[in-house]
Formats: structure tokens, C-alpha cells, sequence
């Protein structure tokens, strides 16, 4: 009853794809269901997962599902070699190869080549393994595909170490161990840790075949570590039993006997009692060491099969590796005929349909061809016109844009001219109105000689101020009515500057002011004589205009890499940020009355700004109020003059 029981609620693996089936009704998804509890299942049942596999490979075909029909092939092969059924197996595999080589399928190509290699070697034909291993490596490394690169180096690895295992010769021993090190360093990078328990396992086994104990058992400890972090029961025991051998070459026979017992546990707690048949020799022969306390007992992983049985398996194998080789060359011959006549009448095919093709297509081409010349004259005749309007309309734009130019030229001029006469108009009538204001009280009465003397002198200051004014607008006026062309020559500014100094010795006597000529005698600079020392002249003027009594005025050069700079300093009464703003305009300004009540025309700075604008020069200005101003004239070494005047000159 219990059995009864217990067989009722075990579910197999048939009754969990019906439970899956019972949920979809699409074909391809019941297809897909198949080939999930195949691969969930080959492992625990592997032949009930075969009949399912089969089931679901019909149903593929059926639905004409190309794809999941190969891997369920892959599966059924995988399976078959799970059941020792190697030939059944080999073949499958070879069957997938073939297509996904037709297909061009490198990746799939390299996954079959691996499995045919698996199952040579799960059939201990290890010589035949390692063709297909090392046919796949190369498909993997050319496809850059390193995990799988990782699993086939080890595999190869693990079937040098195994033939090490079985032989005498102690070279291929350390040649196994050679590569397998190499085969580590790789998989650390590449591979998961169950294949490097694979490495560390055999490293365990032939360490100790070389009699390198503790190599050996460093080795055993890093594969026992893995194998119990994952709790992989094969693992456990395969290294713990190469522990137990190495308990027994050292003599410890006590700990070589509880290694067995640990084994002994670990398969009756994981329920694989096929493992005690597996690992019975092993027992035995340490049972045996023990008894004997022999040391010496030849220890190995190799199974217990005997010499006649290898060679006669060697020669079955031999006989279906040659005939699986011999069916796949033919039946891939034949394939490739195939392709060849598939290829000649698809190229037949192709060529009468290009004839037809090319003569329909010159005949629309030709077609084509007068139309397009028709419609190239057409275009050339529309592209013309439209050049000519457009350039009509360029033309029209440029002229619009020049009288506006013009236009707005005239208007600043006119503005420009009417302050001038409105500056002049004032400043000439003030002295003319008190000089008759003077003749009309004389005919009246008679004035004291002081009080005359006084008046006239007055009178004489502003028609001084009026007087300058004029030369200054003479100068202007030279320039815009007769188009004045610059002469520009070398000019010895510290030599200007003394000329000045000289031609105000009147008004630096009467302020006291000390004018000292700082520049190098040697500076020489280009430029238009008149205009020069008409800024010099108008700047030194109105430093000595804005000077306090006993002050000193200072003019000095700096050579600069692309300019010469002339400065000239006063100690006079400075300017605000608003009135410096101001002098920056360039425009008819304000007049301001100097620190002696000294007064001007307003126009002297803008005079100075175009004639040095008309030079190609500059001038900017600091002032700080209280301590005085500083102008400089910038006079750039590569001087190129203006074609044309600025906003205050005429228009022609």
C-alpha cells in the first residue's frame, strides 16, 4: 500500500508535459514544450526524455519548425550517448553538423563538432576525440567564441591527462601537467568553476603519478573546495578519494580510512548508489593498502576494465569512426553535386531573364534618355531666366542698399554740420556782442582806461578761443571739401613734441607747468605731419587747459610689440566715468571751462579722433578725478590708411 502510494505521487516526466500541454493550444508552443522537459529531464530519466525529444522532433517536422527541429537532433544525440548508445549518437550528431554547415552556421558547426568529440571521448576513443576537439577550437577561436574555447582546451586537457593516467612513460605525465597549468590560467579568465575542478582534479591525480605529493594535495584541496561549495556530489568523491590516496603514499592509513567513510556518506546522503559500483575498486584497493600498510599500491582514477576489453572497444570504434567518416564524405560529395546543378540552372535561369530584363530596360532607358534631353533644354532656358532675374533683383537690392547707405550718410552729415554751425554761431557771437556792447557805452559815456583795458582783454581771450576754433575747422574743412589726400612720412615725435612745448611757453609760464618730454629721441613713426601735430597740438592744449597751477605734464612713449603708444599725462582735475563715456563718442562735446576758467569750442577731441581714424590710428583715454588724465595715441607698426571717411565726413 505504501508503494502504491508513494508510485502515485511521484509525477514523471510525461505526466508534467501533459500538464504543460493541457495549457496551450498553439502547435509551435506545444512544440516548444516538448523540447523544454526533454532537456530538463535527459539528466535524471534520459529515456523518457528521449521518447519526449522524438515526439517533439515528429511535431516539429510536422509544423515544418526548421530551427527547434536541429535541436531536438542535438538533444536526442546528447541523449543517446546518456544511454551508451555511441553509434546512434555519433550519427545524430553528424546529421546536425551537416546542416548547419549547409546553412553556414559556424557557431552551430563548432557545437556539433564539440559533441561528436564528447561522445568519442564518454566512449574512451580519445584519439578520435581529439580530431573533433581541435576541429571545433578552431572554429571557436575564429568566431571569438572563448567560453566555448575555455570547455574544449579542458576537455582536450582532461584526455592528455587520462592517457598520462593509464601509461608508463613518465614524459607524457609532465607534458599533461604542462598543458593542463596553461589550460588553468586560461580558465580562471574564461571558464566557470566546475571546469576548473576539472583541471585541479587531474593536476590532484598526476602530481601524485609523479610522485609530487604536495603538489598533489594542493591541487586535491582547490577541487574539494569547489566541488563542496557546490555541493557536487561526482566531485566530492573523485577528489576525495585522490586525498585518500595521498593518505596512503604518506603512510596516514587512519586518515586515508575516513576519507573513505566521508565518501561513503556522501553518496548515501545524495542517493547516487551507483556510485558505490564505481568507486568499489578504489575502496578495495585502499582497503587493501591499509591492511598491508603498503605504500606503495598503485593508486589511479582509471576504472577497472581490462586490457583485452579496451582493444577490443578501440577496434569497434575504429570500424564505425571509419564508416560514419566514409558516409559523411560521400553524403556530403553528393550534397555538393547537388548545389553545383542547383547553382548551373539558377545561373541559366537568371541569364535569360537578364537578357529579357536589359532589353526591356534599354528600351525604357532610351526612352528615358529623350525625355531627359528635352527636359535638359527645358531646364538650361528656366535656369537662365531665373539667373537673370535674380541678378536683376541682386542689383536692385545692392542699389536700395547703397542709397540707404548714402541716405543715412547725408543725414549725419547734415546733423553733423548743423551742430558745427550752431558751436560756431554761438562762440562767435559772444566776443562780437560785448565788443559792441563796448563801442555802444563808449559813445555814451567815458569809460576809465582800467575799465577799458579790462573789457578788452576779456574780449581778446574769447576771440582767441573763437580764433582757434576757426583754425581748427579750417584744418576739418581742407580735408572735406578738397578729399585732402594724406602724406605720410617719418616723423620724429620727440622733436613734435618740443615744438609744442615751445608754442605754449606763454601758457605753461602762466600756470607754472613743468612739460617734460619723456620720448625717445630715436622713436620714429609714419605718419601725415599735419594731422599729427594737429593732435598733439589740440591734446597738450587741453592738458595745460585742465592743469592745477605748479603742475607737471608728462609725455612718454612705450614700443609694444604691434603698436607705439604715445602717452600724455596731466595733473589737472580729472574726469567722471559719465564725462570720459562722453569723450569716447567721438562727437561735437560739451565745452568744459578749464581749472583757470579757460574755455573752448567742444570740437578739438573730435578732430583728434578722426584724423586719427583717417590715419589708421587710435586714441583712448584714462582719467581719475582729482589726479588726472592720460591720452594715448595708438599708433599701430603695420598702419594701413582708411579707403574710405567715417560717419563725420561728406559724402561724395
Amino acid at each position: 500500500m505504501v508503494c502504491c502510494l508513494l508510485s502515485s505521487g511521484q509525477q514523471t516526466g510525461w505526466d508534467k508535459l501533459n500538464s504543460e500541454l493541457a495549457k496551450l493550444s498553439d502547435d509551435s508552443l506545444k512544440v516548444m514544450a516538448h523540447y523544454k522537459v526533454s532537456t530538463e529531464l535527459y539528466k535524471s530519466a534520459p529515456q523518457e526524455a528521449k521518447e519526449i525529444a522524438e515526439k517533439g522532433y515528429q511535431l516539429a517536422v510536422a509544423n515544418k519548425m526548421e530551427e527547434i527541429q536541429l535541436s531536438f537532433l542535438n538533444v536526442i544525440g546528447v541523449i543517446e550517448s546518456k544511454l551508451y548508445n555511441f553509434d546512434e549518437s555519433i550519427n545524430t550528431h553528424f546529421k546536425v553538423l551537416r546542416a548547419r554547415e549547409k546553412k553556414g552556421d559556424r557557431k552551430g558547426a563548432m557545437l556539433s563538432l564539440l559533441n561528436i568529440g564528447n561522445v568519442f571521448n564518454v566512449s574512451r576513443d580519445a584519439k578520435q576525440a581529439l580530431v573533433y576537439y581541435e576541429q571545433a577550437m578552431v572554429i571557436a577561436r575564429e568566431i571569438g567564441d572563448v567560453r566555448n574555447e575555455a570547455n574544449i582546451a579542458i576537455n582536450m586537457g582532461n584526455i592528455r591527462a587520462q592517457g598520462a593516467l593509464k601509461g608508463f612513460n613518465k614524459s607524457d605525465v609532465v607534458n599533461a601537467i604542462t598543458y593542463l597549468l596553461k589550460t588553468i590560467d586560461f580558465a580562471k579568465r574564461k571558464a566557470p568553476e566546475v571546469d576548473l575542478y576539472n583541471c585541479y582534479i587531474l593536476l590532484g591525480y598526476l602530481y601524485l603519478k609523479n610522485e609530487d605529493v604536495l603538489k598533489s594535495e594542493y591541487y586535491t584541496d582547490l577541487a574539494i573546495n569547489i566541488a563542496e561549495a557546490g555541493n557536487f556530489t561526482y566531485g566530492i568523491c573523485y577528489s576525495r578519494i585522490n586525498r585518500a590516496n595521498i593518505f596512503v603514499r604518506r603512510g596516514q592509513f587512519d586518515l586515508a580510512q575516513k576519507e573513505v567513510e566521508i565518501i561513503r556518506r556522501n553518496i548515501q546522503k545524495s542517493g547516487l548508489h551507483d556510485l558505490f559500483d564505481e568507486f568499489s575498486s578504489d575502496f578495495q584497493k585502499i582497503a587493501k593498502a591499509v591492511k598491508e600498510n603498503d605504500k606503495h599500491v598503485v593508486l589511479t582514477d582509471v576504472d577497472s576494465a581490462t586490457v583485452a576489453d579496451s582493444e577490443e572497444m578501440e577496434m569497434l570504434r575504429l570500424k564505425v569512426r571509419e564508416e560514419l567518416r566514409e558516409k559523411y564524405e560521400t553524403e556530403k560529395k553528393e550534397l555538393e553535386n547537388k548545389n553545383l546543378q542547383l547553382e548551373n540552372v539558377a545561373i541559366e535561369g537568371e541569364t535569360l531573364l537578364f537578357k529579357l530584363l536589359l532589353g526591356g530596360a534599354l528600351a525604357v532607358l532610351l526612352t528615358f534618355v529623350l525625355m531627359l534631353i528635352l527636359l535638359q533644354r527645358k531646364n538650361v532656358q528656366l535656369r537662365n531666366e531665373k539667373r537673370n532675374v535674380e541678378q536683376a533683383r541682386d542689383e536692385i537690392k545692392e542699389q536700395a542698399e547703397r542709397i540707404h547707405e548714402q541716405h543715412k550718410e547725408l543725414f549725419q552729415a547734415d546733423r553733423f554740420r548743423s551742430r558745427i554751425f550752431s558751436v560756431v554761431s554761438h562762440d562767435l557771437r559772444a566776443p562780437i556782442a560785448n565788443f559792441q556792447v563796448l563801442l555802444s557805452v563808449s559813445k555814451l559815456i567815458d569809460l576809465p582806461a582800467d575799465d577799458v583795458k579790462r573789457t578788452l582783454i576779456a574780449i581778446g581771450h574769447e576771440v582767441e578761443t573763437a580764433s582757434k576754433m576757426l583754425d581748427e575747422l579750417l584744418v576739418w574743412s581742407s580735408q572735406q571739401m578738397g578729399n585732402e589726400s594724406l602724406e605720410m612720412q617719418s616723423l620724429a615725435v620727440f622733436d613734435l613734441v618740443e615744438v609744442c612745448k615751445s608754442l605754449f611757453s606763454d601758457r605753461l609760464d602762466l600756470k607754472e607747468l613743468h612739460l617734460k618730454n619723456l620720448v625717445d629721441p630715436t622713436v620714429v613713426i609714419q605718419g601725415d605731419l599735419k594731422r599729427f601735430e594737429f593732435i598733439l597740438r589740440n591734446i597738450i592744449s587741453n592738458a595745460i587747459k585742465f592743469s592745477y597751477l605748479g603742475k607737471s605734464i608728462t609725455v612718454r612713449h612705450e614700443d609694444l610689440d604691434k603698436e607705439v603708444v604715445i602717452g600724455i599725462a596731466d595733473e589737472g582735475a580729472g574726469m567722471d566715468k559719465e564725462k570720459l563715456s562722453k569723450l569716447q563718442k567721438r562727437d561735437v562735446q560739451e565745452s568744459y571751462l578749464g581749472t583757470l576758467q579757460e574755455k573752448g569750442a567742444g570740437i578739438g577731441l573730435m578732430l583728434c579722433h578722426e584724423f586719427a581714424n583717417r590715419m589708421g590710428w587710435y586714441i583712448r583715454m584714462e582719467s581719475t578725478i582729482g589726479l588726472g588724465s592720460t591720452f594715448y595715441i595708438c599708433i599701430p607698426k603695420n598702419t594701413k590708411l582708411k579707403e574710405t571717411h567715417d560717419h563725420y565726413s561728406e559724402v561724395d
